[in-house]
Formats: C-alpha cells, sequence, structure tokens
C-alpha cells in the first residue's frame, strides 16, 4: 500500500491555492519550526480556521492525515 499522507502538504497546497494573505504572528505550535518550508502554512491554515492542530500546542506535521480530515479541510478551505 502507499505510505500514509501526512499534514502539511496539504495545508501548503490549500494555501497555494487560496486568495488569501498570509497569517501574522507565531505559530502556537511547538513542532512546528519557523524555517519549516510549510509554516506560513499551518499558520494560514489555523488563522481561518482550516485547522486547529493535534493539541493546543502540537500541530504533528508528520502525522498521518485520514480521508475525512481531508475531506474537512476541503470543505473548511471552500
Amino acid at each position: 500500500p502507499p505510505p500514509p499522507k501526512t499534514l502539511f502538504p496539504y495545508t501548503t497546497l490549500f494555501r497555494s491555492e487560496a486568495v488569501s494573505p498570509v497569517a501574522s504572528g507565531t505559530s502556537p505550535f511547538t513542532d512546528v519550526s519557523a524555517d519549516a518550508y510549510y509554516a506560513a502554512a499551518v499558520q494560514w491554515a489555523v488563522a481561518n480556521n482550516i485547522t486547529a492542530g493535534t493539541t493546543i500546542t502540537t500541530f504533528s506535521p508528520d502525522s498521518a492525515c485520514a480521508r475525512a480530515q481531508i475531506v474537512s479541510f476541503l470543505y473548511r478551505a471552500a
């Protein structure tokens, strides 16, 4: 079977396809480095209520992303 999908490519995709400004400020997530290529996309997704992370302080960018999560992201981004 193919490897599981993870969260960060989807948040990057949504941000690049959407017409919306990049969120400002610092990330509330301890597992998203400020210099990670997807950091701005994660901030944008949180600021636009597309995702809230896995806990208050973690985003879990390397965790598997279920189809239901991807569908929820798409719905919220529309």
